[in-house]
């Protein structure tokens, strides 16, 4: 499944994407299922009853069980809203199978949850959802054979209908995602970027406090970065930075996040991470730097962890505890971690992450 994922997902940005727009596509989804609703309540006389109950279900089960999924950030996001889009073509197609199939007025519909792919996907995201789509649009016309014969004219018509709305969304997704990538994602290390930080890690929060979760930050510094690049030139100081956040990447799971705050300094954040589980993620990184020698150097990392749950989950107050463990990381000798003490995030955590790249470590 992580290589379905992968092939639909495969940067920490286009992850990150799919979760801020989850956000923003919230509304007219709604929008569309109320309008649908509305609709299907004025044909009942031509469609019954039971299409604008498989509507009412399908709506139910995106909002409080796909979503909410979503959201938790426990499964890779491109699998739950994969899962969500097929559900949503196959309540889609029953509906316009019992409503005369190939016959139905309700066929065009068929094609209303590609323009929801191709608001979260690139061109191989949205071309395979068009080819779902036309799929079960032969399914459908297959349940009527004799209302295709009588009338071919309304299947036919639809294909094009699904194959420019897939072209059109592609190349406009296309654009987005370039513009985004470069926005979102450091161009030397390929991590996450600070700028797309607080955004997702609100999202966390808000789970946080509906479920009582836990979420775990690690502060990770390489140690005398300053000294890597005066001795060996900023081209090898370019290499160890791209090296360790590919060993980042490489520990974390899929719906755990890796940003380069700046300069030698990264975040993670790890959700659903206790404090004790996540002084484990954070040994595990360490010796995994410490193994790694990058383009044939010896590079260390010091590492402060911190972790709250419920309501007490926030960005500024997480962080300034992880930075205080590390700072006591750095004063214990390098190469180590340290893990806040409980509570310790309720000090001083008014702000946001501090300027990166102001301290000399």
């Amino acid at each position: 499944m992580e290589r379905v994922a992968a092939f639909f997902c495969p940067t920490d940005a286009d992850r990150e994407r799919l979760l801020e727009l989850e956000e923003t596509l919230r509304r007219p989804r709604v929008i569309t299922y109320v309008a649908v609703a509305v609709t299907l309540a004025v044909l009942v006389p031509w469609t019954g009853w039971v299409v604008l109950l498989l509507v009412g279900v399908m709506a139910f089960l995106y909002e409080m069980v796909i979503r909410r999924r979503l959201v938790a950030g426990r499964t890779h996001p491109a699998l739950v809203i994969l899962v969500g889009f097929a559900l949503n073509t196959v309540i889609t197609g029953i509906g316009v199978a019992i409503t005369g199939g190939a016959g139905s007025p309700l066929l065009p519909w068929m094609v209303i949850p590609i323009v929801s792919l191709a608001g979260r996907f690139d061109a191989r995201g949205v071309w395979w959802g068009t080819g779902f789509v036309g799929l079960a649009i032969a399914v459908v016309v297959a349940t009527s054979p004799s209302a295709f014969a009588d009338n071919p004219a309304p299947a036919i018509a639809v294909l094009p209908l699904a194959l420019s709305l897939g072209m059109f969304s592609a190349a406009m997704m296309r654009a987005e995602r370039q513009q985004r990538t470069r926005s979102a994602l450091d161009p030397l290390t390929g991590l996450l970027n600070r700028s797309s930080l607080p955004s997702r890690f609100g999202e966390l929060a808000e789970q946080a406090r509906l479920t009582g979760d836990s979420v775990a930050l690690v502060a990770l510094d390489i140690d005398r970065f300053k000294a890597i690049n005066d001795t060996y030139g900023h081209a090898r100081g370019d290499a160890v930075l791209r090296a360790l956040a590919a060993a980042i990447r490489g520990e974390l799971r899929s719906f755990e996040l890796a940003y380069r705050l700046g300069g030698e300094e990264f975040l993670i954040v790890l959700p659903g991470v206790d404090l004790e589980h996540g002084a484990g993620v954070a040994e595990r990184l360490r010796r995994r730097i410490a193994a790694l020698r990058p383009d044939g150097l010896d590079v260390t990392a010091s590492l402060g962890v911190s972790a709250a749950h419920g309501d007490a989950v926030e960005l500024g107050a997480l962080f300034d505890a992880a930075d205080r463990a590390l700072y006591a990381a750095k004063r214990g000798g390098r190469n180590r971690v340290e893990v806040a003490p409980p509570g310790d995030e309720a000090r001083d955590g008014d702000g946001a992450p501090a300027r990166p790249g102001a301290r000399g470590r």
